[in-house]
Parts: structure tokens; sequence; C-alpha cells
């Protein structure tokens, strides 16, 4: 592994609308560990140096989640807001996860119609072929990379990322998915961990699934409370003055939606998919 971990990185300026202590890199790192001298694939990453030389405890390592959200950016992203205190003492470390953003991006090439479909109990059978079909595409454009887009690789790069920048140990901030690379390095790398935070944990032995079953329990409970605090204001907002003619409201509302789309102000009608 000498080949990744001693690689010199070659840094340049990120793009003209950042600062220019913002920079960026891209390093190599297996696409499969247990044969580090086959492919490789490029990881991108970028810096914002600590501010104080001096009191410089080590980098700090981000990730948004997603999976598979840009990374790269969030060391000047404003929505981070991070303390004085922490800009002056870390150097903030962005990444693109393998396989998604600038870090050799993977696609399936997938129509927008497959990319976003709606689940209804009647189009099951269609669903099925569906997906059969996103996954022929898939196996086909990058069958190769697929087995190897994994959280456990993605906790190896970020040690390879530690051992170029020359740090001894980790700190790492990750939100959602996030939280999941750094519990596993953690795992993995026990004696390299420094200081960890876990926005918003997800339970790894319920990824994904489970988590998502999850969440509907909690969807639930939330949603049932919701009711009760509605209809105590039903000369607030009109949907109901028990908790069962709320309920009701909604899912009128959710059954009218699905026969015809709902325009709402600032809605651009032209445009009812996100963009993948």
């Amino acid at each position: 592994m000498r080949q990744y971990t001693q690689q010199k990185l070659r840094w340049t300026r990120c793009d003209a609308q950042s600062p220019d202590t913002f920079e960026c890199t891209t390093l190599k790192v297996p696409l499969d560990y247990s044969d580090p001298g086959g492919k490789t694939i490029g990881l991108a990453i970028s810096r914002l140096k600590a501010g104080s030389t001096k009191e410089r405890r080590g980098f700090l390592l981000l990730n948004p989640g997603g999976p598979g959200a840009p990374g790269l950016r969030l060391p000047v992203d404003p929505v981070m807001n991070f303390p004085a205190d922490v800009k002056r003492r870390y150097d903030l470390v962005g990444f693109d996860l393998r396989g998604a953003g600038q870090s050799t991006p993977v696609s399936c090439g997938l129509t927008a119609d497959e990319q976003d479909t709606p689940y209804k109990p009647e189009t099951f059978e269609k669903n099925r072929d569906r997906a059969r079909t996103v996954a022929g595409k898939c196996r086909a454009r990058a069958g190769d990379k697929l087995p190897h887009l994994t959280t456990r690789n993605a906790a190896r790069d970020m040690d390879v990322i530690r051992a170029v920048l020359g740090e001894k140990r980790i700190s790492y901030l990750g939100a959602s998915y996030g939280t999941y690379p750094g519990a596993v390095y953690m795992q993995l790398f026990p004696q390299r961990s420094d200081r960890m935070v876990l926005d918003s944990a997800t339970d790894p032995t319920r990824i994904y699934r489970g988590m998502f079953q999850d969440m509907a329990k909690a969807a639930e409970q939330a949603f049932t409370r919701w009711t009760a605090w509605t209809a105590r204001r039903h000369t607030a907002h009109g949907l109901g003055d028990t908790p069962a003619k709320v309920r009701k409201t909604y899912w009128d509302l959710i059954a009218r939606a699905n026969r015809k789309p709902i325009p709402f102000e600032g809605a651009d009608p032209q445009r009812r998919r996100h963009p993948r």
C-alpha cells in the first residue's frame, strides 16, 4: 500500500469563485483493496488550512451523507458555519465518496423515468420489470466498479487520505449516512481515530431496509401527534376539528395529488422531477 499512502499530491486552487486558500487535488486509491496492484480510481479531496499553525491540532474530515452527496465544497460551504475555534485549529478537508461527485463517478445511464418511479401496488409488475432493466444497465456500464463501492472501502479511502496528509489520526464530522463511514472507520482503525462527531447517526445493524422501517414507525408517531395539534388549531388551519378529520383531510389531499399534481406558489409546472 506504500504506493498509495506515500503518493505526492499537487494542490491547486479549487475554482475562481472560492478563496485562493481553498485547494483541491485528486489522489489514487485501489478499486479493490484486496488487489492493491490492480485497477485504481481517483478520489477528489479539498482542503482549507487551519488559521493557526501554532494551535493546529490536525485535520477534520467532512462527509455530508447521502450516501454519495458531494462533500468536496464542505470546507467553504456557509451552511456548515464552523466556529472560529474549529477553523483556527483544524484543516477542513472535504472529499467525494468513491463513485460519486468527482471521485471517478459511476453512472448507469438511466432515464428520468428509471431514476424516479413512484410506487403503486397496481403497477408492481411494471415496477419489477423496470427494476430488472435498471439492474441490467448498471451491470453493463459499471459492473466492474459496483461491488467495490462499499462503506468499508470508503473507510479505507479515509485512511489513505489520513496517511497521504501525514497525520497519525483522523478527526471526523459526518451527518446522516456520513455517520456510517465514521463508525466503520472507528471499527477498522480505532487507534487512528481522534475526535469523531456522528450527527443523526444511522444504525449499522439496520442499514438500509431496517432503517427505513424504523423511520416509518417514527413518522407515524409524529403524524399522530401532528393531527392532534392541528385539530386543536382548526380555526387557524381549517383542516378538521378532530385528529380523525385532520387525518382524512391529509389522505384526501394525497389521493388528489396522485390523480393530478397540485401546483403551489413558486413551483415550476414544467419541472416536476428533481434532476439526478
